[in-house]
């Protein structure tokens, strides 16, 4: 018997969605909803343009990550044809898209009409790529872009055989990296995504009631797997171009979802739109990652709402999840051990260790967080994390060892002073900067963005506030005030723009 290669089962897989419940909604969007019959047109459509230009299995082709219902075809299209998912952010200056196209050198690239810009058109001609213009619902779903009908002579981006996607990295310290995802890699994230499927493995597949409410955008990371892990478990997408906390609330009411994902800052927002507690009333849980989420924020939603906050922590280079709450570990420590980001997740395997020697530390001690998992290869990693890992077996982080603030010999980690400014009730959020110093090397510089529910906070003031909470070394020699502080696309502090903002009046 010829064995099927991963690749093949899940492009299989991603084929069969659409013919499940062809006529049953797929995606809600704008108010409208569209089904899988007509995502299976957009990846159908895709898949016999690909056939015909010629195009070899695994090329890369670029994918306008723009929320919109014919991306997420074209998310089908692209696997079940066995092609890279390679994404392009047409929210960033067009230029910069367009500068990404012609170092990536794509031969196709998809998209929505508004997305295929002067610029892009400009790169694309250079490097000899066809264009495909998607419209969900139209009676030619996938169409060429007028002039890009032919591939040029190439070589087109390649990433080898079974690489399914391409994943970004969050950008929060620089330009975002580009991590390839083989087929076993994403086989397995997919199913440990589907937490609530683990003992449905055996059911045939069939479409779900319940939608996933995805309001992250696909430009980054999360947005796209979020998509994916949806897809791949044939569920529903309440899609959304922006996240707004009423829009939210009104979609959890709506769809009576029971398990939502925010980013910290989301939780924030729905904190300060005083949104009516009844609207979220069906909810079990909330799950938040990708940043530090304050502890007195997550106490103080889940006392407003009544609704557990499952923190959880992953990263692009591991596909996923690599530690997180539960429902019962929420419920039996969930008021004992917060700031945890949770246990480790069944696949991972950690190690705290000396930063200098590379010796095991004992629990409860800060050092460079290691990991092993299957989905990242047999080798232990050695991240830039800094962590503690208690005798139970919880995880909390200390910031990054690569971004700590060497003050004359004291290391200031710059999360841990703006979770302590957080504390202040005039301080919204806040950035950490390092800047140089001609005595001590580096002082941390704080950029303050002010609540706005309460009076500006002065200088003076927060530095005494600063005295009173932590070391007087990690105290910031400088407080500068922004309306609101520059985010990336997984709504972080931008630290590289933030940066950019201050260079000229600090030596940084």
């Amino acid at each position: 018997m010829t064995e099927i290669k991963p690749a093949e089962q899940i492009a299989a897989h991603f084929a069969s969605l659409a013919k499940l419940d062809p006529e049953s909604e797929a995606v809600r969007f704008n108010g409208k909803g569209y089904s899988w019959g007509e995502l299976g047109a957009i990846a159908d459509g895709l898949a016999q343009k690909f056939e015909a230009l010629g195009l070899p299995e695994f090329a890369c082709v670029g994918w306008l990550a723009r929320n919109e219902p014919s991306l997420v075809g074209a998310l089908i299209g692209l696997i079940q044809s066995r092609h890279c998912i390679s994404p392009l952010n047409p929210h960033q200056p067009a230029e910069k898209t367009a500068e990404q196209q012609r170092q990536l050198n794509m031969g196709v690239v998809v998209g929505v009409a508004q997305d295929f810009t002067p610029e892009l058109k400009t790169a694309m001609k250079d490097v000899g790529a066809v264009g495909l213009v998607l419209e969900i619902g139209a009676d030619d779903p996938v169409r060429f872009v007028p002039g890009f009908e032919a591939l040029g002579k190439g070589p087109f981006r390649s990433l080898g055989q079974d690489v399914v996607a391409e994943r970004l990295t969050s950008g929060t310290t620089g330009e975002p990296k580009r991590i390839p995802v083989p087929a076993v890699t994403f086989a397995k994230a997919m199913q440990l995504g589907a937490r609530s499927e683990k003992n449905k493995a055996a059911e045939p597949l069939k479409v779900k009631r319940s939608p996933a409410i995805l309001q992250t955008t696909f430009s980054h990371s999360g947005g796209m797997w979020g998509a994916l892990l949806s897809l791949n478990q044939a569920r529903p997408i309440d899609l959304h171009d922006k996240f707004t906390p009423e829009a939210w609330a009104d979609a959890v009411e709506r769809t009576k979802t029971r398990v939502s994902s925010l980013v910290p800052s989301m939780i924030t927002m729905v904190l300060e739109a005083d949104v009516p507690p009844e609207k979220l009333a069906s909810l079990m849980a909330i799950r938040c990652g990708t940043a530090a989420l304050d502890p007195e924020t997550q106490k103080r939603f889940e006392d407003h709402f009544n609704v557990p906050v499952l923190v959880e922590y992953g990263a692009s280079e591991f596909m996923g999840g690599i530690a997180g709450w539960s429902l019962a570990d929420h419920k039996a420590h969930g008021q004992t051990k917060r700031g945890s980001v949770g246990r480790m997740r069944p696949d991972m395997e950690v190690r705290i260790t000396d930063s200098e020697t590379n010796k095991d530390l004992p629990a409860g001690e800060i050092g460079i967080l290691n990991l092993k998992t299957p989905r990242a290869g047999p080798d232990w990693i050695r991240t830039t994390d800094l962590a503690s890992i208690d005798a139970e077996g919880f995880l909390y982080l200390h910031g990054r060892v690569d971004e700590a603030i060497n003050r004359g010999g004291f290391k200031v980690l710059p999360d841990k002073v703006a979770e302590v400014l957080r504390l202040h009730p005039s301080v919204r959020e806040v950035g950490i900067l390092a800047a140089k110093h001609a005595r001590l090397g580096q002082v941390p510089i704080a950029i303050i963005e002010p609540s706005s529910d309460a009076p500006k906070p002065t200088s003076e003031e927060l530095n005494a506030f600063g005295r009173e909470q932590m070391a007087a070394y990690m105290v910031p020699v400088a407080f500068e005030f922004v309306e609101s502080l520059p985010r990336t696309l997984s709504m972080k502090v931008d630290r590289p723009a933030l940066r950019k903002m201050f260079q000229d009046k600090y030596d940084l």
